[in-house]
């Protein structure tokens, strides 16, 4: 439950859950590609890296450095879950 409590706090961290099933990409992707604002972006990152769900690499290769976030394991069974809920719901 406690969980459960946690995602309903940070608006934006079910919908980066679920983009992120595409797999791994960029926080300036991210926000050009999803409707989550700037600071709910940061914040459900934050959120989501202390719950274990995603993680955050940073890509040296590029010049300004970019942060690569990824689904861990236990994020990508969780963001599978709430898309089965997702598609459930938009059922007839």
């Amino acid at each position: 439950m406690a969980l459960v409590k946690a995602l309903e706090t940070q608006s934006g961290a079910m919908r980066l859950l679920l983009y992120l099933l595409k797999g791994p990409s960029y926080v300036t992707l991210i926000l050009k590609e999803t409707d989550i604002p700037n600071i709910q972006l940061l914040r459900s990152i934050e959120l989501l890296l202390d719950l274990k769900l995603i993680q955050k690499k940073v890509d040296t290769t590029t010049y300004p450095k970019r942060n690569i976030i990824s689904l861990t394991n236990k994020g990508k069974q969780i963001a599978q879950k709430v898309k089965e809920i997702e598609l459930l719901l938009k059922e007839p």
